[in-house]
């Protein structure tokens, strides 16, 4: 930091800046004042200095620990989305999923399954689900919850290319 704070006064010093007095106005060059030399510090500036340094030390130690954490959270996040994808996968393989497998054709994207309830049973569909599995606190995203709109309104057509 010193040698940092030597830079910065020497470059002022070589440059000729010019600095102008609070008290009188009047204009005097940098390099003849003794406010830029480190040596000739006050006890008064000296502690202020130090404190500025402390202050700098603390806050750079804060950040680095503030970034520590980022990263932890990013990398948990980033683990939790990849379980959550994975299950998606295998949901319609679990014990507990609702539907039965054999009626769940998969999109991923946007939305998971779409469900024909009763199409391997009976050969008949009774009813038609669209699904999205969701893991923890995640919730729809903003075309997954147009989709669930206009499934609401009834907004929902079969159509026939030939």
């Amino acid at each position: 930091m010193a040698k940092e704070i030597e830079q910065i006064i020497g470059f002022l010093k070589k440059n000729n800046f010019k600095a102008e007095c609070a008290n009188c106005g009047d204009s005097f060059s940098l390099k003849d004042s003794p406010m830029f030399s480190a040596e000739q510090f006050t006890l008064e500036a000296k502690e202020l200095l130090n404190e500025k340094k402390n202050f700098l030390k603390e806050r750079k130690k804060e950040l680095l620990q503030r970034t520590s954490k980022t990263t932890q959270k990013v990398e948990t996040t980033t683990q939790s989305v990849n379980i959550g994808f994975i299950l998606e996968r295998l949901a319609p393989a679990l014990d507990k999923f609702p539907f039965d497998k054999n009626d769940c054709r998969s999109l991923f994207d946007p939305i998971d399954y779409v469900i024909f309830e009763g199409l391997n049973k009976t050969g008949e569909v009774q009813k038609i689900f669209f699904v999205d599995i969701k893991t923890g606190d995640a919730r729809l995203k903003k075309n997954q919850r147009a989709i669930k709109q206009k499934i609401v309104e009834k907004k929902v057509e079969l159509k026939i290319y030939k």
